[in-house]
């Protein structure tokens, strides 16, 4: 299991490939950050721990496929919902705590620049 000072190690290793240069007019999309940091490690490094298992994406699609397939037929909608609001509020999870992540990061440039 790692410690949280290893993790923040690999992120600050993420955080500092990614081009922060020059003006910024927009943060760029967590999809452009993510292919500039390449991650995979700090977020292997997550799944290595036992609180956080490895995601198998295609397993709780079987999973929720199951669920379904066992329901009534009015009620099979209501698993399949339940799993996209699910991912929808993991997505959105993600994308605040990035931005959060890249404000605190913008902020404590610009402290240490002035």
């Amino acid at each position: 299991m790692s410690t949280s000072d290893e993790l923040l190690d690999l992120a600050e290793q993420c955080a500092s490939k990614l081009e922060l240069d020059g003006p910024l007019r927009a943060v760029p999309s967590f999809s452009d950050a993510e292919e500039q940091c390449e991650y995979e490690e700090l977020l292997q490094a997550i799944h290595e721990d036992e609180l956080f298992a490895s995601v198998d994406i295609r397993r709780q699609e079987e999973l929720v496929e199951q669920i379904a397939a066992a329901l009534p037929e009015d009620k099979r909608m209501l698993i399949i919902e339940l799993a996209d609001n699910h991912a929808r509020h993991v997505w959105m999870q993600q994308e605040g705590a990035y931005h959060v992540g890249v404000a605190v990061g913008r902020k404590l440039r610009l402290r240490s620049s002035s």
